[in-house]
């Protein structure tokens, strides 16, 4: 008779450092690749590759440029963060957050148009017609900019119930400059102008978006492990035993 060894299941711990960290640090992620995209596509490009134009038209005109796999990457990794953050919370702020994270992924998927008939168009615009897949990608963007405000004023809302008047106004400011930046996109891509305006507008939006995320989870105790600490200090004494005698 083969006996197997008796596994005890604990049930976990109240406090769980470790899935507070990688929480904290998805929000950290988000908000870095929201501030560094700009900088690198803008920056980079001309110092790597031609560069020409430099600066590009828009953001997303960098699908054309040497930079192309940065571009599609940083959308997808921004897209996946968002979906998977709070994706099992079941609540609007972690719907708008995976809808506005499916939203990233199809601007990298769908491109612009192309900058000229010598560029060579992807499959999806030879299967679809570029037209459909500008759209596609058109209103992606917009459903992709339009969710991070209220997401942001999400972060707002909760800073407000822990009493942190300074955080709540903060982000009530950033989610006004992702208001303004996307409305200077859209003015200077309906109106052609004031010249890069798409460009500016674009980069305005996703600097606040990724300024209130980088904020919100720069939680240093929590992202270095110094947590496990506080969490012991908080923990209330345990009663002594109670004897039966």
């Amino acid at each position: 008779m083969r006996f197997m060894p008796e596994v005890a299941v604990k049930p976990r711990p109240d406090n769980e450092p470790g899935y507070v960290r990688s929480y904290v640090f998805t929000r950290f992620a988000i908000g870095l690749l929201g501030v560094l995209l700009p900088l690198v596509l803008v920056l980079l490009e001309p110092a790597l590759f031609d560069g020409l134009p430099a600066p590009r038209g828009s953001l997303s005109a960098y699908y054309y440029s040497g930079l192309r796999e940065v571009f599609v990457g940083g959308l997808w990794a921004i897209g996946v963060f968002l979906i998977v953050y709070k994706v099992l919370d079941f609540t609007w702020e972690s719907l708008l957050s995976s809808v506005a994270g499916a939203a990233a992924v199809l601007v990298a998927i769908f491109p612009t148009e192309r900058p000229g008939d010598g560029v060579t168009p992807n499959p999806f615009q030879v299967k679809f017609g570029e037209g459909v897949v500008s759209g596609i990608h058109y209103g992606a963007a917009a459903v992709f900019i339009g969710l991070l405000v209220p997401i942001v004023l999400f972060f707002a809302r909760d800073e407000g119930r822990r009493g942190k008047t300074g955080w709540r106004g903060f982000h009530t400011v950033t989610a006004a400059l992702i208001v303004l930046g996307a409305v200077l996109a859209a003015f200077a891509g309906i109106t052609g102008g004031p010249d890069k305006g798409v460009l500016f507008g674009e980069w305005i939006a996703i600097w606040a978006f990724g300024a209130s995320w980088l904020t919100k989870g720069a939680e240093w105790d929590v992202l270095f492990g110094r947590i496990r600490a506080t969490v012991a200090a908080e923990r209330p004494p345990e009663a002594p035993p109670v004897s039966h005698g």
